[in-house]
């Protein structure tokens, strides 16, 4: 496991949270466990069709598919990455 360390951004909220991933994740992965982990420490549902967030690395300036996996396509630890 390579472990890298993010920052999300979340614009609903204007809240930034910490997250711990793999490398080696799918960027389709990693965007669920980090709105299944922002909703239960905000204690409510902030996004209305989980299937319609979109994430983006600031770092890369683009938006992530779903099927990137995060070391290939340059994610890594420090990156900051908005959920939208």
């Amino acid at each position: 496991m390579s472990k890298i360390y993010l920052e999300a951004m979340v614009p609903g909220n204007a809240k930034k949270y910490e997250f711990m991933a793999d490398s080696r994740m799918t960027a389709g992965l990693v965007k669920a466990q980090f709105i299944e982990q922002v909703e239960a420490i905000e204690k409510i549902k902030l996004f209305e069709d989980r299937n319609k967030v979109l994430m983006a690395c600031l770092d890369l300036n683009g938006l992530l598919q779903d099927t990137d996996i995060l070391g290939e396509v340059g994610v890594k630890s420090g990156s900051r990455m908005m959920l939208i």
